[in-house]
């Protein structure tokens, strides 16, 4: 399968996984000759087309495709010039991990092992600006120099990756570990709950030795 199709799967597992509504978010990645691959803009990432796909080089200059590349496009290639090791990017509207920042509350990706393992230390939360915005891309890329998956305050997250099943990877357990977030702070009413969650972050905090 090429990449082009690769992406478009992709778009259909966010949609299938809840991580996307509508038209929300977008995707890309970066070919071997430096030129990137956007999705367009203003189109449901569950039903994209191959042939709906943008390529542009580093500056967003469209090389080949007809549309509006995404919103997100300063996003995505901010990231790309600081991040030489990083080939695709995911950003999505996962409902319970966007809750966390909605809710001021920091995101505690060691609270299980996966977590630890997959996202890392700690999910940082970029302070808000505008969609689309070159304050959001400039700042969103001083981030993605540090961690692979960050939130974006009452504006989803994007994660980052080697290649697109890297990035989707870790969105999905972005959301997963949001989801169990959201459980334990529900089941957290006696000290026996807050101990396991305790030893759940020692055990995660063993793995990033």
């Amino acid at each position: 399968m090429d990449t082009k199709k690769k992406l478009c799967k992709i778009g259909e597992k966010m949609k299938e996984a809840g991580l996307v509504a509508a038209c929300d978010g977008n995707i890309s990645f970066r070919n071997p000759n430096g030129t990137i691959v956007i999705t367009p803009s203003g189109l449901p990432k569950g039903e994209l087309k191959p042939s709906q796909l943008l390529v542009m080089d580093i500056n967003g200059k469209v090389i080949k495709g007809e549309g509006k590349p995404s919103s997100e496009t300063p996003l995505h290639l901010e990231i790309y010039k600081a991040r030489p090791d990083v080939n695709a990017i995911i950003h999505a509207h996962p409902i319970v991990a966007t809750a966390v920042t909605v809710a001021g509350l920091a995101f505690p990706s060691t609270i299980v092992t996966e977590g630890a393992i997959v996202l890392g230390k700690s999910v940082p939360t970029v302070p808000y600006a505008a969609p689309g915005s070159a304050e959001l891309a400039k700042a969103c890329a001083e981030y993605a120099k540090k961690v692979n998956v960050f939130l974006m305050e009452r504006h989803g997250a994007t994660a980052l990756g080697k290649d697109l099943k890297e990035a989707l990877y870790r969105m999905e357990t972005l959301e997963a570990v949001a989801k169990v977030y959201r459980a334990s702070l529900a089941f957290a009413v006696n000290s026996r709950a807050l101990q396991d969650i305790s030893r759940s972050q020692e055990l995660a905090s063993f793995f990033l030795r």
